[in-house]
């Protein structure tokens, strides 16, 4: 009886899950003009809740429900009886968690994205468009290279992690004054502890609505951090999409004072812009790549050399299960999304607001 009552309460949440994705799919406008607002504070809520613990919380909850997985699998099996009560619980589990992270977060992939609501429009650009706008962000990445600290092979040298936490959220502060939906919390990210295996994993960065908290990975390449941890703050600001967040990430870096983060927003959509313009003319992206200031070069560089070291089947693997997961809340471009910030970054580039 007792795996049947959470079988039945299990269906039960996938049926309530399934209508908020209906009432998000049918009754669009009047369900997204209440759906951010309340997501961030929720959100937001959650974050000041866990902001003053120096770690991700998340991180420690995820390894003790699956150290309690373990041990109460084996105590199934070491008594011989409960497996069917041990799945149930577990499936359980499953469908409250599905259930509380679309109704808290996950329906923001089925509403209006950043362009629309910041009254940006995008559409199919000229290779003209594509290679002007590289062009002003590759001379805008030039001039902030020139301003910020670079070692002794001429890679840059950012501030410690700690000082560009407690940074990352000033460019939102700004964005905030200007625009409604960036009023969410802008509590520091927090450092990944296994960064190592995220290494691995090709993870830069992960936001968790359960516990509001942004978390950067440190071993992320140094002029990516800053616009990372602002990605990463746009998805608490109810903009799950990652094109949306990667799009957030540059404003908020741009509108920073510090030069440091002025200089990752820059670097991010030269490379976002420059790789777009390379999969359509290679011979137009090599005159980009001319025309960018060498310190630009040397960390585009050394990135490459960073990110190489972790490639293999670990990492595509992971990269398939964040494609699958990004294609289930209907970004259709996968994993490739995350370059789709190039149509917002051209569109932006053409008001001549920047």
């Amino acid at each position: 009886m007792k795996s049947i009552s959470r079988v039945i309460l299990s269906a039960i949440l996938l049926v309530l899950t399934g209508l908020l994705v209906a009432a998000a799919h049918f009754a669009t406008d009047w369900f997204f003009s209440f759906y951010p607002a309340f997501s961030r504070r929720a959100v937001g809520v959650l974050a000041a809740i866990t902001a003053p613990l120096p770690f991700a919380l998340w991180e420690v909850l995820v390894l003790l429900l699956a150290l309690w997985a373990v041990y109460t699998l084996a105590r199934c099996f070491s008594r011989h009886r409960g497996f069917l009560t041990w799945l149930s619980g577990v499936l359980l589990g499953v469908s409250a968690a599905v259930f509380l992270f679309v109704g808290l977060w996950g329906l923001g992939h089925f509403g209006p994205k950043a362009g629309e609501q910041l009254g940006l429009e995008t559409r199919p650009y000229t290779a003209d468009e594509l290679y002007a706008a590289a062009a002003h962000y590759a001379d805008q990445a030039s001039a902030y290279a020139l301003l910020v600290e670079r070692n002794a092979e001429g890679v840059v040298q950012f501030s410690p992690f700690k000082t560009l936490a407690a940074q990352a959220g000033e460019g939102y502060e700004k964005l905030a004054e200007l625009y409604d939906c960036f009023d969410g919390s802008t509590v520091r990210p927090k450092r990944l502890t296994a960064w190592k295996l995220y290494s691995s994993f090709g993870v830069t960065g992960v936001f968790l609505a359960f516990t509001g908290e942004s978390s950067v990975n440190p071993d992320t390449f140094e002029a990516s951090i800053p616009f990372t941890m602002c990605h990463e703050i746009g998805h608490r600001m109810a903009f799950p999409a990652e094109n949306d967040a990667n799009f957030c990430a540059y404003l908020a870096c741009m509108a920073n004072e510090s030069v440091e983060f002025r200089y990752s927003g820059a670097y991010s959509a030269f490379i976002y812009c420059y790789n777009a313009l390379h999969a359509e003319n290679p011979d137009r992206a090599a005159e980009i790549w001319n025309r960018v200031a060498e310190p630009v070069r040397a960390d585009a560089r050394a990135a490459t050399a960073h990110y190489r070291q972790y490639e293999g089947k670990i990492q595509d693997a992971a990269q398939k299960v964040n494609d699958a997961y990004l294609k289930t809340f209907q970004e259709e471009d996968g994993v490739k999304s995350y370059g789709a910030v190039a149509d917002y970054l051209i569109a932006l580039y053409l008001t001549g607001e920047i």
